[in-house]
């Protein structure tokens, strides 16, 4: 009778205590976005309640007290700066925060016979930029890191040069777009991470402010700059088909990069894009399943064909391969070892 209350017991607390993980999540959620949005609590399973909860109480202390930024280290290791305040903060709190993106770009990376260039298009405040950049210290890497907003450009070029990858990571004020020209963009200084391109003017429904930024394509900037990309990563808020648009030619290369990309139906309707285009936009590529907010989805790593891509709903990554012997072997060594290390 004892060791069927103490069980009864442990799995009450067991549910309390996952209870109060989603609340902890879900309050962060609404403490940065006003809105718990695409922070799906089972997607945060194996995240330390106590570590979770101390870490967000000690940035909302931080701010508190009128601290805007601190640099501390990531749950791969290396330094960051943390943006106290924007929804950009979360790597701080959760731990596991881009690890499977980052991983597996790295491991692409490291194959690279001769410098490896990146360009990052919505570098953000340039987390996902420093950190690749200092996961590859030991080999030569030039990161080319496009970021249209004003505010949040300023916070990415203070990343670079407090972390002093001024060798390595280049910020460039742009949207990258299927045109040059001038370009509208809606931001919110609370979640930087969904600015988005709003050609009609302000989006209440994206942020507060409206703001504008030079608008150029990718070839155009592989042409003046003679960069060859062994990797492109994507990730603007709907606009990734826009930015795919403007890399047709460089996407067509008998050399063409690697893609890391994030797939949203969500922000692409806001955007006006209809998902169905991808397939044409990608040809000669074979797209690979990465992560999602929601629990993992599809394994890392799952091919996605068009009957699987149609399936997808929510908010993911995916990885497109160049389609080719050599690439297919490069793309299977890369991601056994980003399985290795994760």
């Amino acid at each position: 009778m004892s060791d069927l209350y103490s069980e009864a017991k442990a799995k009450r607390f067991s549910q309390y205590a996952g209870d109060a993980k989603a609340w902890i999540i879900e309050r962060s959620g609404r403490v940065i976005l006003g809105s718990a949005g695409d922070l799906d609590p089972a997607g945060f399973a194996e995240i330390s309640l106590v570590k979770v909860g101390l870490r967000f109480a000690w940035l909302r202390c931080l701010k508190a007290i009128g601290i805007r930024q601190i640099v501390s280290k990531s749950g791969l290791g290396y330094p960051f700066v943390c943006q106290i305040g924007d929804l950009a903060e979360h790597p701080f709190y959760i731990r596991d925060a881009y690890q499977k993106e980052l991983e597996l770009c790295a491991a692409w990376l490291r194959q690279e016979r001769s410098e490896a260039v990146v360009y990052d298009v919505g570098a953000n405040s340039g987390f996902f930029s420093c950190q690749l950049a200092q996961m590859l210290a030991d080999r030569p890497v030039r990161i080319y890191a496009f970021e249209a907003v004003p505010t949040t450009f300023a916070a990415l070029a203070s990343a670079v040069g407090r972390l002093g990858l001024q060798e390595k990571v280049f910020p460039f004020p742009a949207a990258v777009r299927d045109k040059a020209g001038p370009t509208q963009l809606t931001y919110s200084k609370q979640k930087s991470l969904c600015s988005q391109v709003t050609p009609n003017g302000l989006n209440k429904n994206i942020g507060d402010y409206l703001t504008h930024a030079v608008g150029i394509t990718l070839n155009e900037f592989q042409l003046s700059s003679g960069a060859r990309p062994a990797l492109i990563k994507i990730d603007v808020e709907g606009s990734e088909q826009s930015v795919l648009r403007g890399a047709d030619t460089l996407l067509s290369r008998p050399d063409r990069p690697a893609i890391h990309f994030e797939y949203n139906p969500s922000t692409a309707a806001q955007s006006g894009e209809s998902l169905e285009a991808f397939p044409s936009l990608l040809g000669g590529y074979k797209l690979y399943y990465v992560d999602d907010l929601s629990g993992q989805k599809f394994p890392l790593g799952h091919p996605m064909n068009a009957s699987a891509l149609k399936s997808v709903d929510w908010l993911c990554n995916l990885f497109a391969v160049p389609e080719g012997e050599e690439s297919e072997s490069r793309w299977a060594s890369a991601l056994a070892e980003a399985r290795r290390r994760i």
